[in-house]
């Protein structure tokens, strides 16, 4: 049966727009983001996982059991989006709506929200200097996102859009790996 894309994106709207209603009452808009790609993670990193939630023999209340297992600790209005995918066998949406809601709180909250994922916390001084810099490069209100990583050592990564500027001292070791192996020093072969 074809699928209308135009009756799709109101249906993905429809949930952002949900969502964002519940995160405004909850006052967890920001939050939201990040437990709605968590759970976009969760349920694609395993197949079976998906092939169960789309399946429409499987038991709707099933479905949403398992939810409420895997998202554990997540804000109601999250659990309710996401178990109301599974349910209804349109859990494929759950990426669209990601970015449905992203969208939808940037035009609430009049800004661009910017993830930063960086070491340690940063202090006040460092956040208002990358706030900076980042609307100036941007040309919007930025809202960051914050993440604690340690494993990327130092440095930072700023995500937006789909958009990627890693600056971290792992990666940089990394490439700097990469170039080293890569040459040969002239000697025997």
């Amino acid at each position: 049966m074809p699928i209308n894309r135009s009756l799709v994106r109101q249906e993905v709207k429809t949930y952002a727009q949900c969502l964002l209603s519940a995160a405004q009452d909850n006052d967890h808009v920001i939050e939201d983001i990040d437990e709605l790609q968590e759970a976009y993670k969760a349920i694609n990193k395993s197949s079976e996982l998906r092939n169960f939630l789309q399946d429409d023999n499987m038991a709707a209340e099933s479905k949403s059991e398992l939810i409420e297992d895997i998202l554990t600790g997540f804000s109601p209005e999250v659990l309710g989006v996401v178990s109301t995918l599974a349910q209804r066998g349109e859990i494929t949406m759950l990426g669209r709506v990601c970015s449905a809601y992203e969208d939808a709180v940037e035009e609430v909250l009049n800004a661009v929200i910017v993830d930063v994922t960086t070491a340690v916390p940063l202090d006040d001084h460092l956040r208002e200097v990358l706030i900076s810099k980042l609307s100036d490069d941007l040309g919007h209100q930025v809202r960051l996102n914050e993440t604690v990583d340690p494993s990327i050592l130092g440095g930072f990564i700023v995500d937006t859009h789909g958009k990627r500027m890693d600056a971290s001292v792992r990666t940089r070791l990394t490439n700097a790996r990469r170039v080293l192996t890569s040459y040969t020093t002239g000697g025997e072969i």
